[in-house]
């Protein structure tokens, strides 16, 4: 969408230019009525470009939003879909509220399913709106939010309602079938709103003390990592005034790091609050999500430190990882050492040495073969450690031992991994299968990948003992893992030079998840993080 101002209005009596965007909705607004001598407040206008200024308005934005009477929510004008998806929308909604029939549900349900309707949702979730990083406050803190989409409103309830049973139960390969394709999965993103909103909910029922130690500034960044923003600052600043709404907080002071200053570099914006967070929750899940080399584009980073302006599913693809318990049993978290010049120091166990990896889950999923998997399976030991086949390990592995509703362990998915596994190398004409049995199996394959696409940019690893797990695509032969007290899961480090490690990221390794490794006196050491 052209951001250039070229369409002229008047505001408080001066002649101004606006973008086509901007002159859209107020022309709708104007058309609609039921606003006429109401009072405004937009970014684009009331947010000086000055730096300094600027400063201090981004700093006042969420308490703008959170006054506010109401959030009007501008998708952009419609198209011919727009009315189909807004119906059906409202209709899907209503049949998934507590009173409605089950058969009602399933009648809508199967609607859903339809070429047609999958289109007309695919074209309204696929607006830019759904995408950008400033957004997401402008409805988590709103006490009102209507959604406008041309001349159709909707309630933006309504839409996460949708959004959510998307994001859980349709497989992107669905939409792919009936020839779409969504950038990003966009149709997730209301459901990551949805879950920010039901954060702070929480947090309002709790005590100052709980709050202090509060990680919903870190949650909401790993949620909307892959969104869009003009600079790399508004990764992070777009989302301080939710941490600081949760919290309680004042206006911070200039010389906070919750304090927006487009005058630092990107780097020391967000070394800065990595370090914030790092001192301001009791554990090390920042940890997590740094995914090595190949998701750091901005130089100067500390490998500790997240590269938040690197989008995509990064991880593991859980936003806490409250499941996970690598470190149970082991010693108490200690909060970890920064030095002026940046070294990370922090307690840990050596567990393993990777030795071999195999191609990553995207590759494989665009097609190409998978002969690295198997050789790390047929080197490992028919009957795993935790008394599995190897098989058995392997899909779990893929999956994180999680399905798609998120269910820890997942259950017996291995019919659905085989026709999966078929899937991708059955070479045969159709016109030789049975169509029936094709078709079961089909969709017993799209109920594996619904879990195995949930985090794509994941690798297969194997160890020196034989384990397995996945971690990064940034790993290699070489690095090594660890167990880490204040880390839900186990982390990968490279050896650097003089004794210091850089940090690769988070990994699952299959059986020492939920702190089994407490069993193996595992030698815990100072280890410094570059």
């Amino acid at each position: 969408m052209d951001g250039t101002p070229t369409c002229r209005i008047k505001c408080n009596g001066e002649s101004i230019l606006v973008t086509q965007n901007l002159f859209d909705v107020l022309e709708q607004l104007a058309h609609d009525g039921n606003y006429m001598g109401l009072e405004f407040w937009i970014d684009a206008i009331c947010i000086h470009q000055g730096s300094e200024e600027q400063n201090r308005q981004v700093n006042l934005m969420a308490e703008i939003y959170r006054q506010a009477k109401k959030v009007i929510i501008w998708l952009g004008k419609e198209d011919k879909h727009t009315d189909r998806a807004c119906a059906f929308i409202e209709k899907f909604a209503r049949s998934h509220r507590a009173n409605a029939s089950e058969t009602d549900q399933q009648a809508v349900v199967d609607e859903l399913k339809q070429p047609a309707q999958l289109l007309a949702l695919a074209s309204f979730f696929s607006r830019t709106w759904f995408t950008r990083v400033w957004v997401v406050q402008e409805v988590v803190l709103s006490q009102a939010a209507t959604v406008m989409c041309g001349s159709c409103v909707v309630s933006w309830d309504d839409i996460t309602t949708v959004s959510h049973y998307l994001a859980t139960t349709v497989s992107k390969q669905e939409f792919h079938a009936a020839g779409l394709e969504l950038q990003e999965l966009r149709y997730k993103n209301p459901a990551k709103m949805a879950a920010v909103r039901r954060d702070l909910v929480k947090l309002a029922m709790v005590g100052k003390q709980l709050k202090g130690n509060s990680a919903i500034l870190l949650h909401s960044l790993i949620r909307f990592r892959n969104w869009d923003c003009f600079r790399g600052h508004d990764k992070v600043y777009g989302l301080l005034g939710i941490h600081k709404a949760a919290l309680e907080l004042e206006d911070a002071a200039p010389d906070s790091p919750l304090y927006p200053r487009y005058e630092r570099d990107v780097p020391r914006a967000y070394i800065g609050i990595a370090k914030y967070i790092l001192e301001n929750t009791s554990n090390l899940l920042l940890l997590a999500h740094v995914e090595g080399q190949d998701f750091q584009s901005i130089p100067l980073l500390p490998s500790w430190v997240p590269d938040w302006s690197v989008k995509g599913t990064l991880g593991l693809g859980i936003t806490g990882y409250e499941r996970f318990d690598a470190a149970a049993g082991t010693e108490a978290y200690v909060k970890p050492k920064i030095s002026d010049d940046n070294i990370l120091t922090l307690r840990a166990a050596k567990l393993d040495s990777v030795t071999k990896t195999g191609e990553t889950k995207e590759e494989v999923d665009r097609g190409m073969p998978f002969v690295q998997w198997l050789d790390i399976l047929h080197e490992t030991e028919e009957l795993y450690h935790t008394r599995e086949e190897r098989q058995d390990v392997l899909w779990r592995c893929l999956i994180t031992n999680t399905d798609k509703s998120g269910k820890f362990p997942a259950p017996d998915l291995r019919e659905e991994f085989w026709s999966w596994i078929r899937d991708r190398t059955d070479t045969r004409g159709s016109e030789q299968l049975v169509e029936s049995a094709m078709k079961e199996d089909l969709n017993k394959a799209r109920k594996f990948h619904s879990s195995y696409s949930h985090s794509l940019l994941l690798r297969l690893f194997s160890t020196a003992n034989g384990f397995m797990g996945v971690g990064s695509q940034s790993m290699k032969a070489g690095d090594s893992v660890w167990i880490v007290p204040g880390s839900r899961v186990p982390l990968l480090f490279r050896p650097s030079y003089e004794g210091r490690w850089r940090l690769v990221g988070g990994a699952y390794v299959h059986g020492f998840m939920q702190g089994e490794a407490s069993e193996r006196s595992l030698s815990v050491e100072d280890i410094c993080i570059e």
